[in-house]
């Protein structure tokens, strides 16, 4: 297969560089070419013949490289080389990146529900969920120290996630509810939240799975929310996940076709992109639209992949 091979070379602590993505897929008897996500010029290389877009990166370079692609149908792969690769897990990339280029031949499409927001910056679609409140405050604080600190290079992959839970769980303790104006299909839901989520796949940053029975071509998303009297469930889950125990998450969602918010002011992450950003201005209230795109987006699952 012809391959263009997107990679975030900050990804992966140094154990797949371009050499050696490169070799594997040539060794697999592909006709690779390569593209960092890094480069001003990555979104060119899409503009090219090919039969696969193989994105080698964490949860983030691979919602960039998918935002490409919807409605193109050209499908797409993932090599997982992030922290919590809560999209790659979702989709089946379950094994090492060797096996998945192994196999990658032996791979099957299969069609992929995408979320799209719409606002005052247009229009952008998301992969894993969209939401406020104690996540979207997260995610813009661990992005925010990432960019002043840079990316902690030692600590594994469990210990990663194990310190985001930690910080997470004591973010919670005391964070305040904010008050949202929201309308779920049609129905007015307006009330104080700790946090909301428009979930498209079972887990959202970081490998927080909030929405354990979400589908991926079911047409529909899932609205997960924490209220004032959800505070007490909420730290309890977390404790069990820290300790180890695998539990679901103990409070209900609710699947939907279209979301209505009206934005006055708090963070709204989009994956693991957050808005408004320190230049952005905009007037408020700014109302806000949430809804699924069906089968937007083609995945070339390997063969030993689950779902």
């Amino acid at each position: 297969m012809r391959i263009t091979l997107l990679h975030n070379p900050g990804a992966g602590r140094g154990k797949h560089d371009k050499k050696k993505l490169l070799k594997r897929l040539a060794d697999a008897g592909h006709k690779p070419r390569y593209e960092s996500t890094k480069s001003k010029g990555w979104k060119k290389a899409l503009r090219k013949k090919t039969d696969l877009v193989l994105s080698a990166g964490g949860d983030g370079a691979t919602a960039k490289v998918a935002a490409q692609l919807v409605d193109t149908g050209i499908p797409l792969a993932i090599l997982p080389l992030g922290t919590a690769n809560n999209l790659a897990r979702t989709l089946g990339f379950l094994d090492s990146p060797k096996k998945i280029i192994t196999n990658l031949d032996r791979g099957k499409k299969h069609a992929f529900d995408v979320g799209v927001a719409h606002g005052p910056w247009g229009k952008r679609p998301f992969f894993e969920g969209a939401g406020a409140g104690l996540l979207a405050d997260y995610v813009r604080e661990a992005k925010k120290e990432e960019s002043k600190n840079g990316k902690r290079k030692k600590s594994s992959k469990e210990q990663e996630l194990t310190r985001h839970l930690v910080r997470l769980r004591r973010k919670l303790y005391d964070y305040p509810a904010q008050e949202w104006k929201m309308k779920l299909d049609g129905k007015d839901i307006s009330g104080r939240y700790i946090l909301w989520e428009a979930m498209n796949i079972r887990s959202v940053e970081p490998a927080l799975f909030l929405a354990p029975w979400a589908a991926t071509k079911d047409g529909e998303l899932d609205f997960v929310a924490v209220r004032e009297e959800g505070r007490e469930v909420l730290l309890k889950h977390l404790d069990a996940r820290l300790a180890g125990n695998k539990t679901q998450f103990p409070l209900p969602m609710t699947r939907f076709r279209k979301l209505k918010v009206v934005w006055e002011r708090s963070t709204i992450h989009f994956d693991d992109e957050t808005w408004p950003s320190k230049k952005e201005k905009p007037e408020r209230p700014v109302k806000i639209r949430i809804k699924v795109k069906s089968s937007a987006l083609i995945i070339l699952r390997p063969r030993n992949g689950t779902k």
